[in-house]
C-alpha cells in the first residue's frame, strides 16, 4: 500500500502544492473532528482499543501523513464546515452523508460508507404470518415494503436525510421529526409511533447496544437510497481531496474499511457494560 501511494504521490495530479498538506507536513499534526454523539463512529471516554470507527479510520491516515493527530468532538454540521473553513481543521469525519444542500459549505470526498434509511417497526403493528406455513422469506426488507401496511406511523430526526426521505416517500403517512434520534428512538419505545427511522448503521450499532430491542422490533435494512459517507474538507485546496481519495481507495481495496465496519457493527465489545 504504501509503494503505491509513493507511486501515486509522484505523478503529475500531485505535481501541484497543497495547502493542507504543507501545512500538515510542516506542523507534523493532521486535526480532525468528529461527531460528538454517534457512537461508534466516535465514542466518549472509550474501552480500550475502540475509540470508534472515525477515530481508527483518522489514527490510520495521520499514520500514513507521519503526523500526530488531534481530535476535535463537535455536535453539528454547521460546526464541522465553520472549523474547516477557519483552517481550525483539516478533515471533519462526522458520520454524516453528503449532499448537494452542504456542498455549499464544504467538499466532500469518495465515500468511505454507504448507507440507507433503516428502521426499526413494532412487530405488533405488522400483519401476522399465515398460519401453518414456513416462512421462508422476509416479508419486510426495506422501508417501502411498508407502504401497503396501513396505519404506519414514523419517528425520525429532524431536517435529516432520513426525514426527507420518508416526507418524499410516505407523503400520506403521520410523520414526526425530533432535535434528537434519541428522542425520535424513545416514541417507539413509548408506542406513540409504530416505526423509528434512521440510517442503516445506526440501527446496528443500536442493536449492538440494546439487543433485547429485536424481541419486539424489526429491523428493516435493506437499501432503498445509497447515503455515502464521506470527509469532508474546505473548498479551497482540491489536491488534498485527491490525497484523501486514493487513501480511502486503498484502504476498502486491503479489506481494512470492512474489517472496522465488523469490529463496530457486528460485535458488542465497543459497548460498555452498566
Amino acid at each position: 500500500m504504501l509503494v503505491s501511494l509513493i507511486l501515486l504521490l509522484s505523478s503529475p495530479i500531485f505535481a501541484q502544492a497543497s495547502p493542507t498538506l504543507d501545512k500538515i507536513k510542516k506542523t507534523k499534526l493532521l486535526t480532525v473532528s468528529v461527531s460528538e454523539f454517534y457512537d461508534p463512529f466516535y465514542i466518549e471516554n472509550p474501552l480500550p482499543d475502540y475509540p470508534g470507527l472515525d477515530v481508527e479510520l483518522a489514527q490510520e491516515y495521520a499514520k500514513f501523513l507521519d503526523a500526530d493527530l488531534r481530535i476535535i468532538p463537535l455536535r453539528t454540521f454547521d460546526q464541522h464546515a465553520r472549523t474547516l473553513e477557519k483552517g481550525d481543521t483539516q478533515v471533519a469525519l462526522g458520520g454524516f452523508s453528503s449532499s448537494i444542500a452542504r456542498l455549499k459549505d464544504v467538499y466532500f470526498t469518495d465515500p468511505y460508507l454507504i448507507s440507507t434509511p433503516a428502521g426499526l417497526v413494532s412487530r405488533s403493528s405488522l400483519p401476522p404470518e399465515p398460519e401453518g406455513q414456513i416462512v421462508t422469506v422476509q416479508l419486510f426488507r426495506t422501508l417501502r415494503d411498508l407502504q401497503n401496511v396501513a396505519g404506519i406511523s414514523y419517528s425520525v430526526l429532524s431536517n435529516s436525510s432520513n426525514h426527507h426521505y420518508l416526507k418524499e416517500t410516505f407523503p400520506k403517512a403521520q410523520v414526526y421529526s425530533y432535535f434528537t434520534s434519541e428522542a425520535a428512538l424513545n416514541e417507539l419505545k413509548k408506542n406513540n409511533v409504530n416505526c423509528f427511522v434512521a440510517d442503516s448503521f445506526y440501527i446496528q450499532a443500536l442493536l449492538q447496544k440494546e439487543p433485547s430491542l429485536r424481541a419486539s422490533y424489526l429491523p428493516i435494512l435493506g437499501v432503498v437510497q445509497e447515503d455515502h459517507i464521506s470527509m469532508a474538507v474546505a473548498k479551497k485546496d482540491l489536491e488534498f481531496i485527491y490525497h484523501l481519495n486514493f487513501f480511502i481507495k486503498e484502504y476498502k481495496r486491503t479489506g481494512n474499511m470492512q474489517k472496522l465496519v465488523s469490529k463496530y457493527f457486528k460485535s458488542n465489545q465497543w459497548v460498555k457494560q452498566e
